[in-house]
């Protein structure tokens, strides 16, 4: 892989047992463990692999902080627990750093049916911050009721001069509420 800039914020020994070594890792977004264990292993003259990974955190969203899929799809969890705890996040809050694209009103029935967004959909003078609008990310499709309609990934190479093209296709849809 090409190098890149990362961060190591804190590299803290767990154990070390015989050739086993554990280690937590705080790093920045776009760290490869595979590759920080490569470089260990070349830096101690032994070389290194991964015998098992586990993130505990990404952004403000910790493993402590949720059930397993087999404990939630067998019920070993009360409601009230569902309700009032962590296990459950709104879609607000788990795309909140995602950008909105906002939909002329009379486009919301094509988008809850699947149709991608072309440049003719879109509420241009609402939606914000354009520069964020890059291919492969995944975006908020809003109405003008600030409701969250779909969850689309970019297709556009330049959404800005795209959205311009009435008939270009801009997104595909991933998910509709």
């Amino acid at each position: 892989m090409k190098p890149r800039i990362i961060n190591i914020y804190n590299l803290e020994l767990i154990s070390l047992s015989s050739d086993l070594l554990t280690v937590k890792v705080n790093c920045s977004s776009g760290t490869y463990i595979r590759s920080l264990a490569y470089e260990i292993g070349n830096l101690l003259g032994c070389g290194a692999s991964i015998k098992g990974l586990k993130r505990t955190k990404i952004n403000d969203f910790k493993l402590d902080s949720s059930i397993t899929v087999e404990d939630f799809l067998k019920g070993k969890f009360k409601k009230s627990d569902l309700e009032s705890s962590s296990y459950m996040i709104s879609i607000e809050r788990l795309l909140d750093k995602n950008p909105s694209l906002y939909i002329k009103d009379e486009y919301r029935y094509h988008i809850v049916n699947g149709h991608p967004v072309d440049g003719g959909m879109v509420e241009f003078r609402r939606t914000e911050d354009n520069n964020l609008l890059k291919k492969r990310i995944f975006i908020k499709i809003k109405d003008n009721s600030e409701n969250i309609i779909a969850v689309h990934e970019i297709l556009s190479e330049n959404v800005i001069s795209d959205i311009k093209n009435k008939k270009l296709n801009l997104t595909k849809s991933i998910v509709i509420f």
